[in-house]
């Protein structure tokens, strides 16, 4: 173990790195899965752009379950006096919202009595933050159109708030009849209308859309089922959980130096025990088996460790994404991105290990023992080149195979690969100078530039 706690290092922080993204990335999109239904709403929704459902139409949404209504659209809150105003998110819900899930709210009541009709107001919860932009409290007043209604709760979680679409403001939930009594809807407003269904028990969501379109073609309606509850959360996932896993590759790939250089060191410290097996009868191809199999040993037991710390990221994770998600990541082992990281791990291992260690097997045991102060040049079998490329072709192939955008991995490959050529010729060139610089009288600096390019 001694000399390679930089090789263990690297190693367990750039797979656990890897391990780590994936597995929360695979626990929220589980539970994006699990809690479709109230990320919807419902089983299927309907919306409707600037006109509710007429007659007909909302005849057939009515038989086909329980449903609820709920209209959103952009509005102007202001204090009573007309002070202090904030662009708003309105939300205006019936009875039965929600069919899945609840909406929790501070103080804790229940949403209907939240925001029925008390005396000549009715009750809106809000934002925390529309509190802070009007200087307001619970219980304090706000207008919206011509209605004024009473502060009585601020929204802790909207169980459908992911699926709202872009928001430019606050969210404001009222009721249908609080809704009516602002104003707000007449011919030329830029309201939702969202039926969301709780459909019958054994009707299939996607049949039932068929044959919502089927009945309805001029509608104009936009159907969707709960396995489509949140595609826009779903694509930022998608997208923030590929960037993370290049970085995690990029992580990886600098340890993958550290590796590489950790392994030629270590090499070196054996000059001498390489040199006595040589002249015991040792050959070139029990040596490098003998130096491979420990450094694989050790790769794998870092990786079994990255693994285990990579898997538990998601119970790290939780707590700090429970405010940002509209959902609870549940603790699970994801096989796939675990998986990923470990065949990552080895790849990089083998691709920055194979040259320091088949480089002695090159070296007569004579030149090992003056190796210390005559350093005898290295040369890479051809075999070993053939092999190391086609681990590299192979890392770049996964990396471009496992992504979401492959265009973008394609550009990261091709940036990573250039930037190795870059710094593999800025140390040339490093080495280059180092040479050409002279003697300088100080003896500190002369030992310091002759230690860059000399034994």
């Amino acid at each position: 173990m001694h000399g390679l706690g930089v090789f263990l290092g690297c190693l367990v922080l750039g797979v656990t790195a890897i391990a780590a993204i994936g597995s929360v990335a695979a626990s929220v999109t589980t539970a994006i899965k699990e809690d479709a239904r109230d990320l919807l709403g419902g089983d299927a929704e309907v919306r409707l752009a600037y006109r509710s459902a007429n007659s007909s139409e909302r005849e057939f949404l009515t038989q086909s379950g329980s449903l609820a209504e709920v209209a959103t659209m952009r509005a102007m809150a202001r204090t009573e006096d007309g002070t202090r105003r904030s662009l708003i998110e309105l939300k205006a819900v019936d009875a039965a919202y929600p069919l899945y899930g609840e909406v929790e709210l501070s103080p804790p009541q229940r949403l209907d009595t939240a925001l029925s009709r008390r005396g000549q107001a009715y009750g809106a919860a809000v934002d925390p933050a529309i509190l802070a932009r009007l200087g307001l409290a619970v219980g304090d007043r706000i207008k919206i159109g011509e209605a004024i209604l009473q502060i009585r709760a601020t929204i802790v979680r909207e169980p459908d708030a992911a699926t709202g679409g872009l928001i430019f403001g606050p969210r404001v939930l009222i009721s249908a009849e609080g809704l009516g009594e602002t104003g707000l809807i007449r011919p030329g407003a830029l309201v939702n209308h969202h039926y969301r269904l709780r459909l019958s028990p054994g009707v299939d969501p996607a049949a039932w859309a068929n044959s919502a379109r089927a009945a309805f073609p001029e509608a104009g309606w936009q159907i969707r089922s709960f396995s489509e509850a949140s595609p826009s959360l779903q694509r930022l996932l998608d997208r923030v959980g590929q960037f993370l896993s290049l970085v995690g590759l990029t992580a990886l790939l600098v340890g993958g130096v550290g590796v590489g250089n950790a392994v030629g060191n270590y090499i070196a410290g054996k000059t001498v025990t390489i040199a006595t097996l040589k002249c015991l009868g040792a050959s070139n191809r029990l040596l490098f088996a003998t130096y491979l199999i420990e450094v694989l040993a050790l790769a794998i037991a870092s990786i079994a460790v990255a693994l285990v710390l990579g898997a538990l990221a998601p119970v790290v994770a939780a707590p700090l994404l429970r405010g940002a998600l509209p959902l609870a990541i549940r603790f699970a082992i994801h096989p796939a991105p675990l998986a990923l990281a470990a065949t990552f791990g080895l790849l990089t291992t083998l691709i920055f290990s194979l040259w320091p260690l088949a480089g002695v097997g090159r070296i007569s045991a004579g030149a090992l023992f003056r190796d210390t102060v005559d350093r005898t040049g290295r040369r890479i079998p051809p075999a070993i080149l053939a092999t190391t490329a086609v681990l590299v072709a192979g890392l770049a192939g996964l990396a471009v195979a496992t992504a979401h955008d492959q265009k973008v991995a394609l550009w990261f490959v091709g940036g990573a690969l250039a930037a190795f050529g870059l710094f593999r010729m800025a140390g040339a060139v490093l080495l280059w100078v180092a040479r050409r610089l002279g003697r300088p009288r100080r003896p500190a600096l002369r030992l310091a530039l002759a230690t860059l390019h000399r034994p």
